[in-house]
């Protein structure tokens, strides 16, 4: 079979379609790297509105609320939806925000009375953070997890209530699915635009000698 070259070179439009663009892949639900500290994201609020937090779970032992901190406008909502008591798929409203807020989670833990949030502080204990470290673990959810509504989207949080140095770090004690918030996301350095020319050209080549044989 021999391509021609308009073939060709609407195979690899495609193909740099699929890169350039974001891909759909399944909810990466729980965390997948139990035992290390997971990346701290900045959260931002992706419209002016609400943020609205759904319920997705805890198998934690402590006593756990979570609160949202507004840092823009430094503002802050109550400790909410506390593990043990709040069912699956119940939803609070926890702050007015405007678009491209800079949000902030802190868990409460009631039982042990320390404050853990989801910045990376290195180590160095802040106002909110125990230990330092960051306890949330933050990653798109397209609708994976049973009892949360049909059609839900938006981010999922898993937070660790734990300091670092007493926790098995699975962000599993306490889960949440939050709207209208999003992660920001590196940029790709132009290095990265450069290997991906290079690589498709590269790939230009080999399937023309293979068909043309």
């Amino acid at each position: 079979m021999r391509l021609s070259l308009p073939v060709l070179a609407s195979i690899l439009a495609a193909g740099v379609l699929a890169v350039g663009s974001t891909p759909v892949f399944a909810d990466n639900i729980p965390y997948g790297n139990p035992g290390h500290v997971a990346p701290a994201n900045t959260l931002t609020a992706t419209a002016t509105g609400t943020i609205v937090g759904y319920f997705a779970g805890s198998d934690a032992g402590d006593n756990d609320r979570i609160q949202l901190w507004d840092v823009t406008q430094n503002t802050f909502s109550d400790f909410l939806l506390p593990n043990h008591s709040s069912t699956i798929g119940a939803s609070v409203n926890f702050l007015s925000v405007n678009a491209g807020d800079i949000l902030v989670f802190i868990l409460s833990n009631d039982s042990t009375g320390e404050l853990e949030d989801s910045v990376d502080n290195h180590g160095t204990p802040s106002a909110f953070s125990a230990d330092g470290y960051n306890h949330a673990y933050t990653t798109p959810y397209t609708g994976s997890l049973a009892g949360l509504p049909a059609g839900l989207t938006g981010i999922f949080v898993g937070m660790e209530d734990l300091k670092f140095s007493g926790s098995d770090l699975d962000y599993n004690d306490d889960t949440f699915v939050f709207t209208n918030l999003a992660p920001t996301a590196p940029t790709p350095e132009p290095s990265t635009f450069a290997l991906l020319g290079t690589g498709l050209i590269g790939a230009a080549g080999a399937l023309r000698r293979k068909f043309a044989r």
